[in-house]
């Protein structure tokens, strides 16, 4: 027995809901199979991994606290 007959007997077993929601899985794995896979087009956010990191080794937990404070009072005077 081929893997569609069992597929049709077992769903012949099953009640009209569940049906449904075979069918709507089996069209949702052809349409899949029918769409090109989409892939991140260079120049997207994978060439934008790093940017944001500082030039040298990361600052410590004081300095990045007492940049923070002087952040927040420039801010709000």
């Amino acid at each position: 027995m081929t893997a569609a007959e069992k597929l049709y007997q077992l769903i012949q077993t099953l009640p009209e809901s569940q049906i449904n929601e075979v069918l709507n899985f089996a069209e949702f794995l052809h349409q899949k199979q029918l769409s090109p896979r989409q892939t991140i087009p260079p120049g997207t956010l994978t060439g934008l991994r790093g940017i944001a990191k500082r030039p040298g080794s990361a600052p410590s937990d004081d300095d990045l606290q007492a940049e923070y404070s002087d952040y927040l009072t420039q801010k709000y005077q």
